[in-house]
């Protein structure tokens, strides 16, 4: 019903107000974000993406605001800015898909906290292109490229194990994918200074024939030592699926 009224209360207007929530029953409070597209003291063309605020409702991400009789995008980056009042702290890089909220590729947010960020880039399969902001007196201190480091891990076993028995599968645009299929998983959890991943890829996620790979990694990675504290990478079994009936 919340995410309903925000929808509708995109469309009509209004000025950001960051509001509590409480729950009779269990007690808890919430924080809830009602925006408009044009952000108070903000840019035009935006809009405040309400599940990517800050537990404390300070941060969060903007979107472009989608032109429902286009489907074109704009371009325009997506921002971590302060709400109120309105600052920019860093503009996020775009990566391969789109910038509008709800859009394959756009990104998307969890807090630890209201002073630490994980953003990702959820694309068609899966999520990518992890980056760590930490946040300190209303600006960005560090940023840790995380996904760099995961991607190392696929690319020495996808290069050395599966390439060198099938190299024509790494011609042209063909490589791996990054896959978030199962619900029961979560690519990214934080567990106070660490960042608990479990990331999947294959090459066929569409189960096309030839030539399948997979691979998993499971780590922890340590947001004081900016370094992965453990990784558990698990190359999956080679096999050539045959074409389907």
């Amino acid at each position: 019903m919340l995410a309903r009224a925000y929808e509708k209360f995109v469309r009509v207007g209004g000025a950001v107000d960051v509001v509590r929530l409480g729950n009779s029953r269990t007690g808890r409070i919430g924080v809830a974000c009602r925006c408009r597209e044009i952000v108070s003291g903000g840019p035009e063309r935006y809009e405040v993406g309400e599940s990517t605020v800050s537990p404390d409702g300070r941060f969060a991400i903007l979107y472009e605001v989608r032109d429902e009789d286009s489907n074109v995008d704009p371009g325009l980056p997506n921002l971590l800015v302060r709400l109120k009042p309105y600052a920019v702290l860093k503009e996020i890089e775009t990566g391969y898909g789109v910038t509008r909220k709800g859009g394959r590729g756009a990104p998307d947010a969890k807090w630890n906290g209201n002073s630490t960020v994980a953003i990702w880039h959820a694309m068609k399969w899966g999520n990518e292109d992890l980056v760590v902001y930490e946040i300190e007196n209303d600006e960005v201190k560090r940023v840790q490229k995380v996904w760099p480091e995961v991607v190392k891990y696929f690319d020495r076993d996808w290069q050395t194990r599966f390439l060198k028995k099938y190299p024509k599968e790494g011609e042209g645009d063909n490589s791996y994918t990054f896959v978030s299929d199962r619900d029961d998983i979560k690519n990214f959890e934080f567990k106070g200074d660490k960042l608990l991943l479990d990331i999947s890829a294959e090459n066929k996620p569409n189960l096309a024939p030839g030539p399948h790979w997979s691979a998993e990694l499971r780590g922890v990675w340590d947001l004081k030592r900016v370094k992965f504290d453990t990784v558990d990478f698990k190359p999956g079994k080679i096999e050539v699926r045959k074409e389907l009936e």
